[in-house]
């Protein structure tokens, strides 16, 4: 009879057994690309986080050794300070790529998922590093989304059809992306996330592992996943620049490295595919003519704006007209899911869930906070509980460090240093 012990040590092993071989899988793939697809080795120290123990399951021991080596795998617990989130960060004199847990469990969105987060730890080193991405909230209107929308729907068109109809397709995504640019603040706000995240996703969809018809079966299902999303503001990116870059490397396989963090890519593929774009035809001809689904979109998207404007609303009275607490942000670090955010106009964004960390403590939101369009402060509703070190309002908390206390203002809380 085995005891629960044994069936509980049993499991734990098989657990970290399974990493390891997750670690082997991407280890497999970047030995083969040997740093031939950004001139520069992928491979790096790897962070697995259980989001709810913040348990780390490692390929590497930390700079300091203190890991404990299980299975082939390192682990420890990560530190409180640290927000975990999909991303590259410096820590323990290391650079490291963190994963969220639970992992895809399909092996090659798993190392799609890998591949795109070890980009973000070289790309300081290939020349894409300080990204300072811009607001997108344009994409978050009936018009920024009709448009984008429609984008990617002659983009799977371009994947799945012929040879000799794959042009027309790719010049009308072209042209739904060129219309929904009204100034050039948009042009350049939509660069700065596909620079960052587009080259990212890019990489990971590239270096998967997938079959070239496996690779049409992902962009499809990834799309519909993505229509899904609450808002497309914050992850756009990981849809168009792989579908570009896929169809571009069929006929320039390495167009990725003639750019630098200074190009415009949108202007990159017009030159690349060869398009003229000073067309007069209306952007709703195009997508009649065509199997662009243009009527439902435009259905759907109508119902969404009449819904978006409503909460708009209610967020405005909430964060704008009642009593709340203002926090200055002096050394902020945040984590927060970019599929759910509510732009406000020039006023900021709303983030109904997010983990923020500063020199005075840690933010935690579960209902909505409101932070600035300049990234230098987030408001949450009016406190309920002020206790010396934890405040509590309608779904928060904060946790402040020492010398650190709450004090109101007419309607406004702001944090005191003492």
């Amino acid at each position: 009879m085995v005891s629960c012990t044994s069936k509980q040590e049993s499991k734990t092993n098989n657990k970290y057994e399974s990493f390891a071989q997750v670690f082997q899988e991407i280890d497999n793939i970047l030995d083969r690309d040997n740093g031939k697809f950004w001139n520069s080795s992928l491979k790096g120290p790897i962070l697995l986080v259980d989001p709810e123990s913040r348990e780390i399951v490692s390929n590497q021991n930390s700079k300091s050794g203190e890991f404990q080596k299980s299975n082939g795998v390192y682990i420890d617990t990560l530190p409180q300070e640290i927000n975990i989130a999909n991303t590259a960060l410096d820590w323990d004199e290391k650079r490291w790529t963190m994963v969220m847990l639970p992992l895809p469990k399909e092996k090659k969105s798993r190392n799609n998922l890998v591949i795109h987060e070890l980009f973000h730890r070289i790309q300081p080193q290939i020349g894409f590093g300080n990204l300072s991405e811009q607001s997108n909230g344009h994409l978050d209107t009936y018009h920024g989304r009709l448009l984008l929308k429609l984008e990617l729907e002659a983009l799977l068109q371009a994947i799945h059809t012929t040879e000799e109809n794959k042009d027309t397709h790719i010049g009308n995504a072209l042209r739904f992306r060129k219309e929904r640019y009204t100034s050039n603040e948009i042009k350049h706000a939509e660069n700065t996330l596909e620079l960052n995240e587009g080259l990212a996703e890019y990489t990971g969809v590239m270096l998967s592992g997938r079959s070239s018809e496996e690779m049409k079966a992902h962009f499809r299902n990834s799309v519909d996943n993505f229509y899904d999303n609450k808002t497309f503001v914050r992850s756009f990116a990981y849809q168009t620049i792989p579908m570009y870059g896929y169809l571009l490397s069929k006929s320039k396989v390495n167009w990725h490295k003639e750019i630098s963090n200074q190009t415009n890519l949108t202007d990159h593929f017009e030159n690349a595919f060869s398009f003229n774009l000073d067309s007069t035809i209306q952007f709703e001809t195009i997508a009649k003519e065509n199997n662009y689904h243009f009527k439902k979109i435009q259905r759907e998207e109508r119902l969404r704006e009449e819904e978006r404007l409503k909460v708009i609303a209610k967020y405005k009275e909430l964060f704008l007209q009642r009593p709340t607490l203002k926090l200055v942000f002096e050394n902020m670090r945040i984590s927060f899911d970019p599929r759910n955010i509510v732009p406000i106009e020039d006023i900021g964004t709303v983030y109904p869930t997010l983990r923020l960390t500063d020199n005075w403590g840690i933010l935690t939101v579960e209902n909505g906070a409101l932070l600035s369009a300049d990234w230098q402060n987030v408001i949450v509703t009016e406190p309920k509980e002020i206790g010396d070190s934890i405040i509590t309002g309608e779904g928060w908390k904060l946790e402040l460090n020492e010398n650190w206390s709450v004090e109101k203002t007419n309607t406004v809380y702001e944090l005191k240093k003492e």
